[in-house]
C-alpha cells in the first residue's frame, strides 16, 4: 500500500480557501490553486487572481477576489471595480467595492466612490469622491 501526502491530497482542508462572492456575499469554499470558479449560489463567474495595471486600461467592469494593484504609470478608467483588496500608486477613475484594505500611495490619484472596511492614503494622494469606509452594513448583525 502507497502512503499518501496529506499535502497534495485534494480532499484536505489546508488546499482550500474560503472566499466571499462578489456578488451575493456568500462564503464559498474553493481549492487554494484554482483561478477562476463560479459562486454556487448566484451562479456568476468569480477570479480569483490578482490583477496588475502597468499603463492604461479602460474597462467596463474589473472583477476578481484577488489584489488589484495600479502601478505608478497605471491609469484605470472602469465604470465599476470590485475586488478583494486593492493597492493605488497611479491613477483610477471609477466606483470602488473592496472586501479588504484600499491602499493608496502617496503619489495616487482617485476619482470616483470607494467603500471599503480600511483604507489607508499616503500624503500628496489626490482623492474626489465619497468614501465609505467601516464594515458592510449589509453583513453586519445586530
Amino acid at each position: 500500500m502507497m502512503a499518501t501526502n496529506p499535502r497534495f491530497n485534494p480532499q484536505t482542508s489546508e488546499d482550500r480557501i474560503t472566499v466571499i462572492c462578489l456578488h451575493c456575499q456568500k462564503p464559498i469554499e474553493v481549492p487554494r490553486r484554482v483561478i477562476t470558479f463560479t459562486c454556487k449560489y448566484c451562479h456568476k463567474p468569480l477570479r480569483l487572481e490578482d490583477i496588475q495595471f502597468k499603463k492604461y486600461e479602460a474597462r467596463r467592469v474589473i472583477e476578481t477576489c484577488g489584489t488589484i494593484t495600479i502601478e505608478k504609470n497605471g491609469n484605470v478608467v472602469a465604470e465599476q471595480v470590485r475586488c478583494g483588496a486593492m493597492i493605488v500608486r497611479g491613477k483610477l477613475r471609477g466606483n470602488v467595492s473592496s472586501r479588504s484594505n484600499v491602499l493608496v500611495g502617496p503619489e495616487a490619484q482617485i476619482r470616483g466612490n470607494v467603500t471599503a472596511p480600511q483604507i489607508a492614503i499616503g500624503a500628496g494622494a489626490i482623492l474626489e469622491g465619497d468614501y465609505r469606509i467601516g464594515p458592510d452594513e449589509s453583513t453586519v448583525q445586530s
